[in-house]
């Protein structure tokens, strides 16, 4: 029976690495929770948490609001822990179902904005894995809300927090998304009374 050559056999041990790596993290990030802070004390961000590790994040970080991204879904064993337990500890509950697919409109991405800028601190965003529409919002809060540069939050959209919008993946509506409502941004500043380009 022939053997692979030496060469092959090396090029099938770095591919199957190359995959394990990602995967195996990206696994971590699901086992986990994909807990983060955006701005420790203000803003964080994750998967759909159980109804444990919610109560655990919100007496660690005395969360006062959860921003859902995966709408409101009542009929939904974990939609209505979340409400549970929001309401237990008299945490507000925001619900706007977004797609990580597709990329929302520019009024729903206003209303992300206006959503975490007026909810009550700290607030947890939080989507189902943690990754996209997590991320997404988690940009517009660092760009719109917090004032950081275009490029400080594009880092919420990335494979640190298991954001991964390559290959037949159509999450990269995320990124397209945060690229418009910069654009959409920035041309309201510059036709603004008294604004100027940046």
């Amino acid at each position: 029976m022939p053997s692979f050559p030496k060469a092959l056999r090396r090029a099938v041990l770095c591919a199957l690495l190359l995959v394990a790596a990602p995967a195996t993290y990206a696994g971590y990030l699901s086992l986990s929770g994909n807990i983060h802070a955006v701005e420790p004390g203000v803003v964080y961000r994750s998967g759909q948490l159980d109804a444990d590790q919610l109560q655990q994040l919100i007496d660690r970080t005395h969360i006062r609001s959860i921003l859902n991204l995966r709408g409101a879904n009542p009929g939904e064993a974990w939609y209505r822990d979340e409400q549970l337990v929001a309401a237990e500890n008299g945490v507000q509950s925001i619900s706007l179902g977004i797609s990580a697919n597709r990329e929302p409109s520019m009024a729903t991405l206003r209303e992300i904005e206006t959503a975490i800028r007026t909810a009550p601190k700290p607030l947890l965003i939080h989507c189902m894995g943690g990754a996209d529409r997590s991320g997404l919002a988690s940009a517009i809060y660092e760009y719109a809300v917090a004032g950081r540069s275009a490029d400080a939050a594009r880092g919420q959209l990335s494979f640190a927090y298991g954001h991964f919008p390559w290959l037949t993946s159509r999450t990269g509506a995320m990124d397209r998304a945060f690229e418009h409502f910069v654009d959409e941004q920035q041309a309201s500043k510059e036709t603004a009374p008294g604004g100027s380009p940046p």
